[in-house]
């Protein structure tokens, strides 16, 4: 069995411009003061019946206000189970592996002046599916709107092929069904990424080899675990926040290089990692061994948060939460 690693992460934070004319320097308009971005206002949405297995696809369009002009934009975003997540027909990212849908993805997105579609192809593996979203537009002018996942979304089961392109046409799609608020069970409390990252085990789980008895009693030896993350396209793995601790002894690997070890099943260990600006992907690797000279319990513990930096952005980071 693989370990469970939590790739939480990610804020995002927009550029001041300044305008110059003449002899002159004018500063753009300071942004209004944002609180964090969250899913008060969000709704669960899907399809009026779900199945597992079931695919889904969600569209919402958006054009701004008369004399606005869009320049970028936040969202957090979760589904139950699956997501990709496209604006204007290009992947962000992709998020919520199994049964992790109380996790969000955090991204930050440069979007059109004026007309902008953003996209969801879901998948469920239970009768819960549902997404949920908080989009931030931002202006030119900095000011800013928020746009919700709620009954305005479109929404259809077995979307067609490039349906989250912008010239496809989801007039005759139905209204999304709204399934249920934040924070509503099944769905239960929801977890977003964060700027600065909160560490944290309250969600990691404890796990071992898939040969495990029913006792739970494992014999003394060493295993080892693999995790590999491949960030969205056009992100960088900046900085790496990583803890950790086993039942009884972990060393823990990075693409390759030792990072520490310890052998203290009560206490996490907090590791950060940073990463070159060419690193394609991240390769977690712990050898654990449970030292038990008779059959004891085993066990490897371990949250990860990741922040990258989107290609062409300045001052952004962005990141997708990852639970395999």
């Amino acid at each position: 069995m693989a370990p469970l690693f939590i790739n939480a992460f990610f804020a995002f934070l927009l550029t001041k411009a300044s305008l110059c004319a003449a002899a002159t320097v004018a500063t753009a308009p300071e942004p209004a003061a944002t609180t964090a971005l969250t899913f008060v206002a969000s709704e669960w949405i899907w399809t009026p019946t779900t199945t597992a297995g079931a695919i889904v696809g969600l569209r919402k369009d958006f054009t701004p206000p008369l004399g606005k002009a869009l320049i970028a934009a936040e969202a957090i975003i979760t589904a139950s189970n699956r997501m990709q997540f496209y604006v204007n027909g290009d992947l962000i990212g992709s998020g919520t592996p199994p049964n992790r849908g109380a996790f969000a993805s955090r991204f930050c997105i440069d979007l059109l002046p004026s007309f902008n579609v953003f996209a969801v192809n879901a998948r469920t593996n239970g009768a819960d599916g549902a997404m949920l979203a908080a989009i931030r537009v931002t202006y030119s002018d900095n000011t800013t709107d928020i746009i919700v996942s709620d009954a305005t979304w479109r929404v259809k089961g077995l979307p067609p092929a490039s349906f989250e392109q912008l010239s496809f046409d989801d007039t005759t799609w139905p209204a999304g069904t709204v399934v249920g608020a934040a924070g509503d069970a099944p769905w239960g409390p929801l977890f977003i990424a964060s700027n600065p990252p909160v560490l944290a085990l309250t969600r990691a789980q404890w796990v071992w080899t898939d040969v495990v008895p029913t006792t739970g009693l494992l014999p003394a030896g060493s295993r080892a675990f693999r995790r590999t993350f491949v960030p969205a396209p056009n992100q960088t793995p900046m900085t790496a926040n990583i803890l950790i601790a086993a039942d009884n002894e972990y060393t823990l690997y990075v693409n390759g290089v030792q990072i520490g070890s310890a052998a203290n099943a009560k206490v996490a260990q907090h590791y950060v990692v940073d990463f070159q600006p060419t690193t394609s992907e991240i390769v977690l690797a712990v050898l654990a061994t449970n030292t038990g000279t008779a059959t004891s319990r085993a066990g490897v513990i371990a949250f990860m948060e990741v922040n990258m930096v989107p290609t062409g952005r300045v001052g952004c980071t962005a990141g997708v939460l990852r639970v395999d």
